[in-house]
């Protein structure tokens, strides 16, 4: 769970409980500071027809227009989890499209909200943009490959504060990180390890450094952890990070890696678990018969080597399946 530090009081801010309305509300009043790359249409857009798959109408939460890429965009917003939120707004996708002379005469001509003429609007596409207090793995991956097809999906977290305050953070698709040059992007890591004080983060950014594609994998790694399977903990050394999780009794030895070798490795982990069977992945046995155990980072026998999301997906869930099996067993 993200801390917020507040130096005016000396403490860390409580987390507070909002409703939905209230977080469309707010997103609303403030939508010129949270999201100046959109063209705010309405909220709650009354959407009439066989919207759902029940056959009834519904409601988009906030429409809005990316000038950018010419789309309109529908914002889902949940108080928190809710692992139907990628099907509703995929409903509300597919009802825009299908009625998009409808949509669009309603917003020009109802809510005088001036956009381009009618051909210059990609009908085909329309992007989505999520907000909740967490997205399962699962939901995340959902997000990544429809992005690959140009359905741009947006994941964004939030956690509301005491004192009005509220952290939004994008899980994809930042528009600061396509803007902001390197130094500029360090000096906001180095801003979001403060107020995400979650275990030893500063330590583990530093410990990275400028090797921001092998931590990117690594907090999947460690939030798939803390969330499935249990809190882990996490010790940062000169060549490594030490991951242990004391309910299981497992350890994990954690390499970065700049994804330069003929491996196009971008993170390397040593596991004790046995990831022979994963046949997709890059592995190594370093116990080799007759041998002394090869090399020297961490006490783990296999090394795993990581070259995108796709991989660390297949070794998370396999690292889940395995300690669940180890516990209850």
């Amino acid at each position: 769970m993200p801390q917020l530090y507040s130096s005016k009081n000396g403490t860390f801010l409580r987390v507070v409980e909002k409703s939905e309305k209230e977080l469309n509300k707010f997103i609303c009043e403030k939508w010129k500071h949270l999201f100046p790359q959109y063209l705010f249409i309405k909220s709650e857009f009354l959407l009439n027809g066989n919207v759902r798959a029940a056959g009834n109408g519904g409601r988009i939460d906030i429409l809005a227009y990316n000038p950018v890429t010419h789309r309109f965009v529908i914002f889902e917003l949940k108080k928190d989890y809710d692992r139907n939120i990628t099907d509703q707004a995929a409903d509300y996708r597919d009802f825009v499209q299908d009625n998009f002379a409808e949509i669009y005469l309603e917003a020009t001509q109802d809510y005088k909200v001036e956009l381009p003429v009618y051909s210059e609007i990609q009908k085909d596409k329309v992007e989505v943009v999520l907000v909740a207090k967490r997205f399962s793995s699962t939901q995340q991956e959902r997000a990544r490959k429809l992005n690959k097809k140009e359905c741009i999906v947006t994941l964004i977290r939030y956690f509301w504060f005491e004192e009005g305050l509220i952290l939004m953070d994008y899980l994809n698709n930042d528009p600061e990180e396509k803007k902001i040059e390197e130094a500029n992007a360090r000096k906001l890591a180095a801003i979001k390890n403060i107020v995400l004080q979650d275990g030893p983060m500063a330590e583990i950014s530093g410990y990275f450094g400028l090797y921001k594609s092998s931590e990117r994998l690594f907090h999947l790694f460690y939030n798939h952890l803390k969330q499935r399977v249990e809190m882990p903990e996490i010790v940062a050394q000169n060549s490594k990070l030490k991951v242990s999780l004391p309910h299981s009794g497992e350890t994990f030895s954690i390499v970065k890696h700049a994804g330069k070798s003929g491996r196009k490795t971008i993170l390397q982990i040593n596991t004790n678990l046995n990831v022979s069977c994963l046949s997709n992945l890059q592995v190594d046995d370093r116990i080799r018969p007759g041998e002394k155990k090869k090399g020297s980072l961490g006490v783990e026998r296999f090394e795993v080597f990581l070259r995108d999301e796709k991989d660390m997906l297949e070794f998370m869930d396999f690292v889940e399946a395995e300690i669940r099996k180890k516990i209850s067993g």
